[in-house]
């Protein structure tokens, strides 16, 4: 047992309430005890680095329209609705981030929390501005979602004025990323409702319209992994659904994920009849850890997945204590930001839990500073990371990732290397 697994199991040992740790301790380790209850001493502050200063901070909403309507559980959408945000420091420097629209909202109150703070001497403050803890933060995750982009954006700027790429603030270098491309539940017009579902899904002739969609992105992009959307409401299309994916691309990794709309028992029937097809997971198949729970037990060899029921610290203690073998989907809205996504991972790799990325139909913004951290910690292995960028029909730049090869490339530069070019006017903007 190494060093650090000795500290784990005395994190985790009934009645620790207090633990010394070196200065050097790795950050994931004070996080673990932080969300074990165990206090532990601060590390010693490192030297002073020249300050960076928040200056400006605008928002803007934009509209990324998809290549094929989005059918799923939750959405049926021909476009994405995202927010994107701009900060400025004091010597002219910019930096961007982005969530998704429902944060909008939240986006004013997390900005004037980082307007004015020297982000290159800390952001906890800044956050603790905006909520100390959880229960201070009323825009729930969405709240944690803006101030994940404006922290983002924090980052973004910070690698800028030092000339660096953005992984390297995150210990790492930028590179190639294998994918795993969205498929919808079906192949819809762009003015279907849910209405439409039951009909179309009956005929399961329309599952080939579903393989041809698939095989046209692998064609365009080179993906060999894809997670299929379903709509939660009919096993049976899924079922033929995935069959059809599986007879297309007899050696593609894919994913199933109902985003939890499937009752435990669903969820079971559903995991047996998929067996033979070998599925790399089943992502959120039902609701909460103890669904999953018994979904593995049930199917022993079967992974799971989860970005719904395990979103915070104390959610990967419960799925550790549960013995949930888990592939833990983060991204830095539901994780309060890149540096929460991060600490994810490193709590999640402690604990025996495997990290990956999740990612949506997003911008070159965000999808560049996910893959800048996924190339950092790693976080594409053993699972490719989560891609939407082959469904967008547009983006806000030219500059953004491209796909080659079934990989991800970011743009050479420092920063994410992204700079927004076709935006509206800003919804919001502050000035110090």
């Amino acid at each position: 047992m190494g060093m650090g697994q000795l500290i784990v199991a005395r994190i985790l040992a009934p009645g620790t309430t207090a633990l010394d740790l070196p200065d050097d301790a790795p950050r994931a380790l004070r996080m673990l005890a932080l969300a074990a209850g165990v206090t532990t001493a601060p590390p010693a502050p490192p030297p002073p680095a020249p300050a960076a200063r928040i200056t400006r901070i605008a928002g803007f909403r934009i509209t990324l329209k998809l290549r094929q309507t989005y059918v799923s559980a939750m959405f049926i959408t021909p476009t994405q609705q995202r927010a994107l945000l701009r900060v400025t420091l004091a010597d002219g420097t910019e930096g961007w981030g982005e969530c998704p629209t429902a944060a909008a909202g939240a986006m004013p109150a997390a900005a004037r929390a980082f307007m004015g703070a020297d982000i290159a001497n800390g952001m906890e403050a800044a956050r603790a501005r905006f909520a100390r803890i959880g229960f201070d933060n009323r825009d729930g995750r969405n709240g944690w979602a803006a101030i994940a982009a404006v922290e983002a954006a924090a980052w973004d700027a910070l690698a800028r004025t030092r000339n660096l790429p953005l992984a390297a603030l995150f210990g790492g270098a930028t590179r190639p990323l294998p994918i795993a491309c969205p498929l919808p539940a079906a192949i819809m017009a762009a003015d279907a409702t849910r209405a439409d579902l039951p009909p179309h899904m009956a005929d399961h002739s329309n599952t080939a319209r579903l393989a041809e969609h698939a095989q046209e992105i692998a064609a365009r992009s080179g993906a060999r992994a894809f997670k299929y959307k379903s709509a939660g409401c009919d096993p049976a299309w899924d079922i033929a659904c995935m069959t059809a994916l599986r007879r297309t691309f007899p050696e593609a990794a894919l994913r199933f994920d109902p985003n939890a709309a499937y009752s435990t028992r669903d969820a079971l029937n559903i995991g047996a009849a998929l067996r033979e097809l070998a599925p790399e997971f089943l992502e959120d198949p039902c609701d909460g850890i103890e669904g999953l729970a018994r979904i593995t037990a049930a199917l022993p060899g079967m992974r799971v997945a989860s970005n719904m029921a395990v979103i915070e610290p104390s959610h990967l203690l419960a799925a550790h204590r549960r013995g949930l073998q888990l592939t833990v989907l983060g991204d830095a809205f539901l994780w309060g930001g890149l540096q929460g996504l991060a600490d994810m991972a490193g709590m999640a790799r402690l604990l025996g839990l495997t990290p990956a990325v999740h990612s949506f139909y997003e911008s070159a913004v965000a999808t560049a500073a996910s893959a800048h951290l996924a190339a950092a910690l790693d976080m594409d292995a053993p699972h490719a990371v989560d891609c939407g960028v082959p469904g967008l029909a547009d983006d806000i730049t030219d500059d953004a990732p491209e796909l080659r090869n079934g990989m991800l490339h970011t743009p050479a530069g420092p920063g994410i290397g992204v700079i927004p070019t076709r935006l509206p006017e800003p919804f919001f903007a502050l000035e110090a």
